[in-house]
């Protein structure tokens, strides 16, 4: 069996990043990330990309930030939760290679039957673990613990990068070097918030700080943005802690990078990026409509 990863032989399978699930996904933003630079990475090296869709008519279609990065999309739709299952695959460049790397959601569900039924049918399956998630890290965790005690390779993006170059005098190294290596994944400020969970029942909330109620961000213009990003963060951490103040940093995107440069206009940012030097959090209080 080849152990490494061949661009020739090899297909990228993007599973189920869908509109209306997506924003159930811990860290969901950093997730679309790290899958748009492993779709990107795909081009680069001449790797097909097939993405599947769970029941689109209800769940929504792939987030456009994937599909738009393809020439020529190879979208299959399902109702079971593996490919495999649904037949979807057939006639794809998923059935007709004999490696398929895995990235998408859910970790635990459909990503994991899906990778099981092809290593069932023979191919050699990757999945990629910073390239998949769940509504828990747990599910995420464990589902990549049972894949790789199947037999499933458990990667990194890199890892397939890297594989799929085999050397640095490849023609698109340089490419892939700049658009790719030497930059964070990240997302514009719009496509962080078509990722993270809806706030219309939400009429704002409250930020208390050692028993004192010091801001409240309200849902309205001009703060909708900042409730948004709060609320995914109180949701993954339970509080605005410092470790949550630095993803609460990437989110904001280029509105990090304007706060840092004009300190006062932006304090739901300048906030954030105080956790990191002063410590400690504040406790969260929503206010529902």
């Amino acid at each position: 069996m080849r152990m490494l990863m061949h661009a020739d032989n090899c297909t990228l399978l993007v599973v189920d990043v869908q509109e209306k699930l997506i924003a159930s996904i811990i860290e969901a933003p950093r997730l679309v990330a790290a899958m748009k630079w492993l779709v990107d990475a795909a081009r680069l090296n001449g790797v097909p990309v097939v993405v599947s869709e769970q029941y689109p008519q209800g769940l929504g279609r792939t987030l456009p930030i994937l599909t738009d990065a393809l020439v020529e999309p190879c979208v299959v739709e399902k109702t079971t939760f593996s490919c495999v299952a649904a037949n979807c695959l057939k006639g794809t460049p998923a059935e007709l290679r004999n490696q398929v790397v895995i990235c998408g959601i859910e970790a635990h569900v459909c990503v994991l039957q899906t990778a099981l039924d092809l290593k069932a049918a023979g191919k050699e399956v990757f999945m990629v673990a910073d390239a998949v998630g769940s509504r828990s890290q747990e599910d995420k965790v464990v589902a990549l613990a049972r894949a790789a005690a199947a037999g499933i390779h458990v990667i990194t993006r890199e890892m397939a990068l890297f594989e799929w170059m085999r050397d640095s005098r490849a023609p698109q190294f340089r490419d892939a070097s700049k658009q790719l290596l030497q930059v964070i994944p990240g997302l514009k400020f719009p496509e962080v918030l078509a990722c993270l969970p809806r706030i219309d029942h939400l009429a704002g909330m409250q930020l208390w700080r050692e028993g004192k109620l010091e801001s409240i961000i309200e849902n309205r213009p001009g703060q909708t943005g900042s409730l948004a990003v709060y609320n995914a963060l109180y949701r993954d951490f339970g509080a605005i802690t410092p470790k949550a103040a630095r993803l609460g940093q990437w989110l904001y995107s280029e509105h990090a990078e304007d706060a840092r440069k004009h300190p006062g206009k932006h304090p739901n940012i300048d906030r954030l990026f105080s956790l990191e030097v002063v410590g400690g959090g504040y406790g969260v209080r929503l206010m529902m409509h």
